[in-house]
């Protein structure tokens, strides 16, 4: 298989070396810009321009498996044509939401039948007390879209209050109920004195509390004597572009969908359009 990534030099020859080391590709071509090659059989984007996802676009029509490594955009719009024509193209998309992709993210997949509750605390400590609008939408769209992998996209309600000092941005609380009854909330802060990111995951048989600052998970279970049993995992991030890679190709290989797909982006894109509407009234 024969491989582009294209994107600012350095970043493309870090990427490259997690490439090289897959036994499927055989050829990797570096680039700062999108060309035409007839021999390509994949790209990997390093893109976080605003126009990114046209040139996602660009390859899916020229029938390329792609991988974009960005902040996860989310204009509705272009993402509907993104998810057609990687359709119509018989091929896979692949976007870089780190949540999903987070070591510990898959190893509580493997814990978790589904979640009926997944509770969202993050504490922004500012730097030089101001408030970037797109930090601060990035912070909760991003875990909209973990929501959205977790717990598909039947929401039948949402709410969404934020808290605006002057117009300015400084938190925001946000609760999704889905169709099969699991819910799913945020508290969000970007004035914090220090920062917290947590996020507890439960089902009916075991309790999840991640620290995604420390990369650390307890796992709470209860035994047949009622006692609760704690296990304590950590894990080390060093190594997840490199894994994403590999799903990436493993995906084409085995014609699986991929870690996040551009469905799961299509469908995360409507619910936060719906989100905006809501805290654009306050």
């Amino acid at each position: 298989m024969k491989v582009a990534i294209i994107g600012e030099k350095k970043r493309a020859l870090a990427w490259e070396k997690h490439v090289r080391k897959l036994a499927i590709v055989t050829e990797v071509t570096l680039s700062t810009s999108f060309f035409n090659d007839t021999g390509l059989d994949a790209v990997i984007l390093l893109d976080d321009s605003p126009d990114n996802l046209n040139r996602l676009r660009e390859a899916i029509r020229s029938g390329l498996h792609s991988y974009l490594v960005s902040r996860l955009p989310l204009q509705q719009e272009i993402l509907e044509s993104i998810h057609n024509n990687a359709q119509e193209a018989n091929v896979h998309v692949q976007f870089s939401h780190w949540p999903s992709i987070a070591p510990a993210t898959q190893w509580i997949q493997q814990q978790l039948d589904k979640p009926v509750l997944i509770q969202v605390k993050k504490e922004v400590e500012p730097i030089n007390y101001k408030v970037d609008a797109d930090d601060f939408e990035h912070h909760w769209t991003d875990e909209v879209a973990f929501f959205v992998k977790w717990l598909g996209g039947n929401v039948h309600r949402m709410d969404a209050k934020p808290v605006l000092i002057s117009d300015v941005p400084l938190g925001l609380n946000l609760t999704l109920r889905f169709d099969n009854a699991s819910v799913a909330s945020l508290q969000l802060s970007v004035f914090g004195t220090g920062n917290v990111h947590q996020r507890i995951l439960s089902d009916r048989a075991s309790m999840v509390d991640c620290d995604i600052i420390k990369h650390t998970v307890r796992v709470c279970r209860v035994n047949d004597q009622k006692r609760i049993s704690i296990q304590n995992k950590q894990f080390d991030p060093t190594d997840t572009a490199e894994w994403s890679v590999i799903q990436f190709f493993k995906s084409i290989q085995m014609n699986k969908p991929t870690i996040f797909t551009a469905h799961d982006a299509l469908i995360t894109s409507r619910i936060v359009d719906k989100l905006k509407s809501q805290i654009e009234k306050w």
